[in-house]
């Protein structure tokens, strides 16, 4: 085993590098003392890389060769990087946002492939404030350009309200929210009662929720079974005779209904 090859074998043990890692110098090593002109052959590289696939690389931070050749470190999810031979997670800088592990880390205010939202790529190739800059939006009205393709975020699941936002867990985009079941999307102040939107402050199958049912001679009104069937009455108010009256000052019905005031007397609470 040459200097170079103890000194960074020694390195890994001293850091905590992990065990793959070690294994792997220790089986580099092994393979360079057996066959010394086969080794010498194969690494024709500058002090501290390696030859991975016919090129010389630093498995101490590549990303396709991290620790080991073809060791790929990369996710899809957060940012990454290698660091000593060993993948770990990083962290963007301040004011960039990742997209990725092909993009990395992006600046979503000034880059064009990236312009307010990952994937989001400028047609003109200006991004200034997260906005396309230079030259008329190549989109029809409504549309705008995600990753090379006009799309409308009113309504698009995979580009909900911006290039990138997608929509899961069920829900459709509508209006640029995802915010309601797939496949269908009620009006405001309806709610989707199995396949069908219900305005359920007066349905009586679905008073104030979904299968709520109004029991017989009620109807539902601002979603509460309690006026009966047919007509239902301001607070303070009663039917009378199919008619909805203020019992507090009506002098035909005062107090209740049927109860009229005589002698030149009048209603009054």
């Amino acid at each position: 085993m040459d200097d170079q090859r103890f000194d960074r074998l020694a390195r890994a043990f001293a850091t905590g590098t992990s065990r793959r890692r070690a294994l792997a110098l220790l089986a580099a090593a092994g393979l360079a003392g057996r066959f010394p002109g086969r080794a010498a052959a194969q690494t024709a590289c500058a002090p501290g890389l390696t030859a991975c696939g016919g090129v010389c690389v630093d498995l101490l931070s590549d990303l396709a060769n991290c620790g080991a050749c073809g060791e790929v470190c990369e996710s899809g999810l957060v940012p990454v990087r290698c660091r000593e031979g060993v993948c770990e997670r990083a962290s963007c800088a301040v004011g960039l946002e990742y997209c990725g592990a092909v993009d990395a880390c992006r600046d979503l205010a000034t880059d064009p492939l990236h312009c307010g939202a990952c994937g989001n790529a400028c047609g003109s190739g200006e991004c200034s404030g997260g906005t396309c800059q230079g030259g008329e939006n190549p989109c029809p009205d409504g549309e705008i350009l995600c990753g090379g393709a006009c799309v409308a975020t009113c309504c698009d699941n995979n580009n909900c309200g911006a290039c990138g936002n997608v929509c899961s867990g069920g829900l459709t985009c509508f209006e640029g929210q995802c915010d309601c079941p797939s496949g269908l999307c009620c009006a405001e102040g309806e709610t989707l009662c199995g396949e069908t939107c219900v305005a359920t402050c007066c349905d009586n199958a679905n008073c104030g929720a979904c299968g709520n049912a109004c029991p017989s001679g009620q109807t539902c009104f601002e979603g509460i079974c309690g006026c009966p069937s047919g007509l239902c009455c301001e607070d303070g108010e009663t039917v009378c005779n199919g008619t909805c009256v203020a019992t507090c000052c009506d002098n035909n019905n005062c107090g209740a209904c049927g109860n009229r005031c005589t002698g030149g007397l009048t209603c009054f609470e």
